[in-house]
C-alpha cells in the first residue's frame, strides 16, 4: 500500500484553508472514517500516512471545486510549487542550471511518496523551442488527480525558474489508465 508524507497532506490542508468559505467540513464529509480519523489527529510533517488519505482529499476537492475550476488539481499543484519554491529553492533557481535543478527536485519524490520514481526523460532549450518530458514509473496505483497536481507543480516551477513565462502541459500516458508509465510533456506556449 503506497504511503505519503504528512508534509503533502499539510499542503492540501493549506490549500483548503486558502479557498473561500470553510471547505474542511465538506471535504471531511466525503472521506472514509479512517481518513477523517487521521485528519482529526495532528498531522506530522515527517510521518508516513496512507496514500489513500491524500487521494481521497484530492477527489473530495475535485468534487467540490471541480465544477467551478475544472483544472483545480493543476491550480493546487501550482500553489504548492509557489510555496515550495519561494522558500526552499528561491536561491538555487537564480544560480543553478535549470536541468540540473529540475533533476534534483525530481529526486526529492521519495521524500514525499514511498512509491514510484520520477525522472527527467528529455529536456531541450533551443531559443523559443523549449521542451521537457517528465516520467513517473513504478506507481501503478497513482491517482489522476495526483498526476494533475504534479503537472501544476512542474508548470509553476518552470515559470519561476525562467524556463518560460507560459507553459503548456500535456498528459501523454498515465498509469492510472493502465499505461506502463506516466508521461507528461511541457512546452513553452
Amino acid at each position: 500500500m503506497p504511503q505519503v508524507k504528512g508534509v503533502a497532506i499539510l499542503g492540501l490542508i493549506k490549500f483548503i484553508k486558502k479557498q473561500p468559505g470553510d471547505l474542511m467540513p465538506r471535504v471531511k464529509s466525503m472521506l472514509s472514517q479512517d481518513s477523517v480519523g487521521y485528519l482529526d489527529e495532528h498531522i506530522l510533517m515527517a510521518k508516513w500516512y496512507p496514500y489513500r488519505l491524500y487521494t481521497d482529499m484530492l477527489k473530495a476537492l475535485d468534487s467540490i471545486l471541480g465544477k467551478e475550476k475544472p483544472e483545480f488539481c493543476i491550480e493546487q499543484g501550482r500553489m504548492a510549487a509557489q510555496d515550495n519554491i519561494s522558500t526552499l529553492f528561491k536561491v538555487f533557481i537564480k544560480f543553478i542550471n535549470i536541468k540540473i535543478l529540475l533533476t534534483q527536485v525530481m529526486n526529492m519524490w521519495n521524500s514525499y511518496f514511498d512509491t514510484g520514481k520520477v525522472e527527467v526523460s528529455s529536456y531541450s532549450e533551443h531559443g523559443k523551442d523549449r521542451h521537457l518530458t517528465i516520467i513517473i514509473k513504478d506507481f501503478p496505483d497513482i491517482d489522476i488527480n495526483h498526476v494533475k497536481s504534479v503537472m501544476g507543480w512542474i508548470e509553476q516551477f518552470l515559470i519561476m525558474s525562467k524556463f518560460t513565462t507560459t507553459v503548456k502541459s500535456r498528459l501523454v500516458k498515465c498509469q492510472s489508465s493502465g499505461d506502463p508509465i506516466t508521461e507528461m510533456h511541457f512546452t513553452e506556449e
